[in-house]
């Protein structure tokens, strides 16, 4: 993608998602000056655990959006995105979603997965990691709003003082590929964000 025409955020719909609903979204974020993009994908066959394949709904939030918004005009807009991400995330809690697996891979589901299928958020950092906060089904919609309020503001933190920022040292105590996307996710005891990579979540999970 030609990065000059990078969109800042990306929202991704199934194919029989309502427009009118699409529109209402993007009001909840929009911002005159942001590049704001969205597209359908039609449900896939894929090969992958369950917290590597796409949600149903998916929010992107990438680099352009944070090195241009993290001036004094654009922090304004800061707020305007939490409370529109926490709206939006809502149909993880309305809508359901499952995962079928070939009838001669049945037991390569996971029994113990707890995260939704229906939504995730996946932001880009600083050093361009991918940082995926998957939502956990057992947890409150205000737990789900904690974990937004959370990771954001790691983020924001990383692209003002990268390389020295808390979501910087706790990534670097992880060890992954440079292509590898992190896993947010919070601790349901401690109610505090928790980093893995694909390994960590095949013993949790598997």
């Amino acid at each position: 993608m030609d990065k000059k025409n990078t969109p800042d955020i990306v929202l991704q719909y199934p194919t029989e998602f309502p427009e009118e609903l699409i529109e209402k979204e993007l009001l909840s974020i929009y911002e005159h000056k942001l590049n704001l993009k969205y597209f359908k994908e039609e449900p896939k066959k894929f090969m992958a655990f369950e917290w590597v394949m796409p949600t149903l709904f998916g929010i992107y939030i990438l680099k352009p959006y944070f090195s241009a918004f993290l001036t004094e005009a654009g922090k304004d807009h800061y707020q305007i995105l939490k409370n529109g991400l926490k709206k939006i995330i809502e149909k993880g809690k309305i809508i359901t979603a499952k995962t079928i697996a070939a009838s001669n891979s049945t037991e390569k589901l996971s029994k113990k997965y707890n995260q939704s299928l229906v939504i995730s958020l996946t932001i880009q950092t600083k050093s361009n990691k991918q940082i995926k906060l998957l939502f956990n089904n057992d947890l409150d919609k205000s737990d789900w709003d904690t974990a937004i309020d959370e990771l954001l503001d790691f983020v924001i933190e990383n692209y003002e003082s990268f390389p020295e920022d808390k979501l910087s040292q706790s990534l670097n105590r992880i060890n992954t590929r440079d292509t590898e996307t992190i896993y947010g996710m919070m601790n349901s005891d401690t109610k505090k964000l928790e980093f893995y990579n694909d390994e960590d979540l095949i013993k949790k999970f598997k």
